[in-house]
């Protein structure tokens, strides 16, 4: 039995793109409303950093396991999975509150954000656009069991989109798995380097 279809990437090109526009608007909103709400506080985070760095040298040595990171991570973006079953728009508002809430950091503190955020941040948020599109694809075969009122006969005239749907999870998996490495281990360092810490 494959796993992947021929054909995968046409069929979900789309559904992807749609989740990662909605994934970056989102992150540019959030940009967008942190700075305007600064209120002249820009880089706050860096400049005490960077003007104190003997003060943070004992918080430096604090961090999360790369487990914690993954675990975390994973159920937030399962959560938005388990969203595509009410029509995706829990998935939707999360993933919107996430991208605002990040972004809305790089407003702030630009260079804290690029260098505390962006080097697990990219595969983080990649994965939690493969999160939304599995819920659009969920949603999308919910919708047609409806309208062909019978459960088991669209699941099997659908298998290659659950394929698909198992596919996007285990690469969502996998980015998490990489991104929650690079946050707990990678970052930490860079952010330490950049600051002087």
């Amino acid at each position: 039995m494959k796993l992947i279809e021929n054909g995968f990437i046409n069929r979900n090109r789309k559904i992807i793109l749609i989740a990662i526009a909605i994934m970056l608007l989102s992150i540019i909103a959030g940009a967008v409303i942190g700075y305007l709400t600064a209120d002249g506080q820009y880089n706050i985070i860096s400049n005490a950093l960077s003007s104190h760095p003997e003060k943070n040298s004992a918080e430096s040595d604090i961090g999360i396991s790369g487990i914690d990171l993954f675990i975390h991570n994973t159920i937030a973006d399962l959560i938005v999975v388990f969203g595509g079953i009410f029509f995706s728009i829990i998935s939707v508002i999360s993933v919107i509150y996430n991208g605002v809430s990040i972004g809305s950091l790089f407003g702030i503190d630009l260079p804290y954000a690029i260098v505390s955020i962006l080097p697990h941040g990219v595969i983080e948020y990649i994965a939690g656009a493969l999160a939304l599109a599995i819920a659009f694809k969920i949603t999308s075969l919910e919708i047609k069991i409806i309208k062909n009122r019978n459960f088991k006969n669209t699941l099997n005239d659908h298998k290659t989109d659950l394929k698909d749907i198992l596919v996007l999870l285990i690469v969502m998996v996998a980015l998490l798995c990489i991104a929650g490495i690079i946050e707990a281990h990678i970052t930490p360092m860079i952010t330490i380097w950049y600051f002087g810490l």
